[in-house]
């Protein structure tokens, strides 16, 4: 049998080896930059199709910048939101460094609110059409049913967020478990009162929410256990807090969705002469750099937003490369890390307060 390439007096291309092989061209290009993320029998294949055709992979072409290679498309919930700055700025970095361009977007169009937020169909289309090889969405879209009519059949992968009916994979932090970590803290420091602020704005503040409850419930607490609507916005956070101090049961802390409601829920707390953490503790989510202003110094839950966005990063470029694999769920696991929002209240010698395990898991970190 004869080559193609040797047939038409050319040198065999990427495309000709991805023929010979049976694979796409991306995954061709991935095996001849020697990437780690291609399963071991397609490199093979592809390695085998090369020799079989002479093919000698353009070692200039190699050097190209990522500017000049594939591109991913990069969806993001809520360009606000520090977390999800940070998850994107690591996978840029994990792509970068595989040959990939990123082309970003936000994913929702204008609105006051996350809760009010709607997809923007245009923007999904318009990532396809620039022919990105796959999908990063990150964060919390709406309507998930038009992202997947959208996106055709771009490869998907979610990151900072629950894949909420998208079949793709999923590299997101343990909510329940960080919202453990913050009650078992609280509880720890003497509060039983607890409210939680969120709920609102998607599958990790309904996540998040479900933590808390089923924290509050382990220690007891379930008949004291209130949730103040909020979304992942100061504003959101304001108007919780202050319709919960407003209530007839005072509260001695508040666990809040993120740092950005939490800030609002100080700003609440401020307003209505409170101190904190003397009258109110309050934590926040996500550990941002917000939490860690010093006029801030808040409490919150660090989900490894770097450790997100690598992994997902680097699920998005085994997709590429042709992974064929059920979709993957990575939970990342939290820590707390504790500032002066929530020092103080202590319980009384003669109390017995019952700490869970991932309070004890805590103690061992710190």
């Amino acid at each position: 049998m004869t080559d193609r390439g040797q047939s038409e007096g050319r040198r065999p291309t990427i495309r000709d080896v991805a023929d010979r092989a049976g694979v796409s061209k991306s995954l061709v290009s991935l095996v001849m930059r020697g990437e780690p993320f291609v399963r071991e029998e397609k490199r093979q294949r592809v390695l085998q199709a090369a020799d079989e055709l002479g093919y000698r992979a353009n070692v200039a072409a190699r050097a190209l910048p990522a500017a000049w290679s594939a591109k991913v498309g990069v969806l993001v919930a809520d360009l606000r939101n520090p977390l999800l700055v940070d998850v994107v700025e690591r996978a840029g970095q994990v792509l970068n460094d595989a040959g990939f361009g990123m082309v970003m977007t936000a994913a929702v169009l204008s609105s006051r609110t996350t809760s009010e937020a709607r997809l923007d169909v245009r923007a999904v289309t318009a990532l396809k059409e620039s022919r990105v090889k796959a999908i990063l969405v990150v964060g919390s879209v709406p309507d998930r049913a038009a992202l997947l009519e959208s996106a055709g059949s771009v490869p998907l992968v979610i990151a900072a967020a629950s894949a909420e009916g998208l079949h793709a994979d999923v590299v997101r932090n343990n909510d329940h478990l960080g919202m453990r970590l913050v009650v078992d803290y609280l509880v720890a420091g003497g509060h039983t009162s607890i409210a939680h602020l969120g709920g609102l704005g998607g599958g990790v503040a309904t996540e998040r929410a479900a933590g808390y409850r089923a924290a509050m419930k382990y220690h007891g607490l379930e008949e004291v256990a209130v949730v103040a609507e909020a979304d992942f916005t100061e504003d959101a956070g304001y108007r919780g807090t202050a319709q919960l101090l407003r209530g007839r049961h005072p509260v001695t802390a508040i666990a809040s969705v993120n740092d950005l409601a939490a800030v609002g829920a100080l700003s609440a707390a401020a307003d209505k002469g409170l101190k904190v953490p003397e009258d109110l503790a309050v934590t926040g989510y996500d550990d941002t750099f917000v939490a860690a202003i010093r006029q801030v110094s808040l409490t919150s839950v660090n989900p490894d937003s770097p450790g997100i966005g690598a992994l997902a990063a680097r699920c998005l470029i085994q997709r590429i490369a042709g992974d064929d694999q059920p979709p993957q769920q990575h939970l990342l696991a939290p820590r707390l890390v504790t500032r002066s929002s929530s020092a103080g209240r202590r319980p009384p010698a003669a109390t017995a307060v019952r700490l869970g395990p991932a309070v004890a898991a805590h103690d061992q970190n710190n």
